[in-house]
């Protein structure tokens, strides 16, 4: 055997033993700095503190009683920071799930020094209860929030307060009526509640199914259904999800269902721009949820983020996931997004690429359906044939195509 030969087999080896070491050594870097545990002590300060804060009349919410009184929601471990918000991990005995004992997730971006806002500064009485001036202030000030959200069902709300807290306010003051500033304390918590993205959307729309359910609030934190990524949104190096392509067929398939409902289910359209696996969670009812919509914006904000006082390059008008398109004629981002979650969808998510290890969730399909299914999903991910960073999007009919394939797929699995 010559010896050329031998060398440049042996150079292909070293070569692939360096490809494996830096993908193994990328990916365990990536799990460390993901799954990075917050501090135990300072998380179960965070919950004493808010507990305090309840004995003190200046945090109040539905779910208090049961974190603070009852110890019905107890608190079991911190997972890891995202974007500067705290997760921690609780054992809710009753109260989230009548008769049950469930998990539930606790939320908040606070205390945080990136968590900023503008105070509420209302009009009050000397006793520091609201003067109807500042009741109003209140009122228009949290309808402007709102109106972010919901354009066409906002004026069958008959309380605005109620239908962004956990209370009635009415009701919460009736029972706080020695506490003089009973109602500036719900306001208070109620605006603390509401500057954070995540809290505003999943509240206001909790009739998506896709939407995890929102059990309540204390103070500034709030809690929501546990719903997990599992093996199969998240599987592990190498080990995989051991799942069949069915399951990740019917999880694919609730992604696109997403996709859809963002894409035409509300007043105008919603753009994901932190897609991955991960930001997607199992239910308790097994559908798929949405686990992080901080980087979910309506189109009206989303254009706001992309005008840049000028562009020189479409770069310049992306915004994470959510990629603009620079008209450089005039040095402006076009308020026109130039490509749909779809495409994101099936280039982050679906198909086989380095960045998830060829491991998309759609890897390994039926034999008999490879043929099929592949050039659709190419189709999806680089429509057009795109290459590099994809800007066009990606049609309707190769959504219903790809919709209508998984469907078939599972049904004749």
């Amino acid at each position: 055997m010559p010896r050329a030969y031998l060398v440049r087999k042996l150079k292909l080896v070293i070569f692939c033993c360096i490809v494996f070491i830096l993908l193994y050594g990328g990916n365990i870097l990536r799990q460390a700095i993901r799954d990075r545990k917050c501090s135990e002590e300072e998380s179960k300060f965070l919950m004493d503190e808010l507990c305090h804060n309840y004995s003190t009349h200046a945090a109040a919410g539905n779910m208090c009683p049961a974190l603070c009184t009852f110890k019905k929601l107890k608190y079991n471990k911190c997972t890891n920071y995202r974007g500067g918000k705290k997760v921690l991990i609780a054992q809710c005995d009753g109260v989230c799930k009548e008769g049950s004992t469930v998990k539930a997730v606790i939320k908040s971006k606070h205390p945080k020094e990136e968590f900023r806002f503008e105070p509420l500064d209302l009009e009050k009485h000397a006793n520091g209860s609201l003067t109807q001036m500042g009741y109003k202030m209140a009122h228009n000030i949290f309808k402007s929030l709102l109106d972010s959200q919901m354009l066409e069902e906002r004026d069958k709300i008959s309380d605005i307060f109620s239908f962004l807290w956990s209370l009635d306010v009415e009701q919460y003051k009736r029972e706080n009526r020695d506490f003089k500033s009973a109602e500036m304390t719900a306001m208070q918590n109620i605006w603390g509640l509401i500057n954070q993205d995540e809290y505003l959307f999943m509240k206001v729309h909790q009739k998506q199914s896709f939407v995890p359910k929102m059990y309540g609030t204390c103070g500034f934190y709030y809690v929501m259904e546990y719903a997990p990524p599992g093996d199969i949104l998240d599987p592990q190096f190498f080990s995989g999800s051991g799942s069949s392509f069915e399951e990740r067929a019917k999880i694919a398939i609730d992604i696109l269902d997403i996709v859809q409902s963002l894409d035409y289910g509300f007043y105008e359209p919603v753009h994901m721009c932190d897609v991955k696996a991960e930001n997607f969670g199992i239910g308790e009812d097994q559908q798929v949820k949405i686990l992080d919509s901080d980087s979910l914006f309506f189109h009206t904000s989303m254009m706001k983020n992309l005008a840049q006082p000028s562009c020189t390059n479409h770069d310049d008008c992306d915004f994470f996931d959510c990629r603009g398109w620079c008209e450089l004629e005039t040095g402006k981002c076009t308020k026109q997004r130039s490509n749909n979650n779809l495409q994101t969808v099936c280039e982050d998510i679906l198909i086989d690429k380095p960045t998830n290890f060829y491991a998309g969730l759609l890897h390994n399909p039926p034999s008999e359906f490879k043929e099929e299914l592949l050039p659709l999903l190419e189709e999806c991910a680089f429509p057009a044939h795109s290459k590099g960073i994809v800007r066009k999007p990606t049609s309707d009919d190769v959504y219903w195509k790809l919709h209508n394939l998984l469907k078939r797929i599972i049904r004749e699995s």
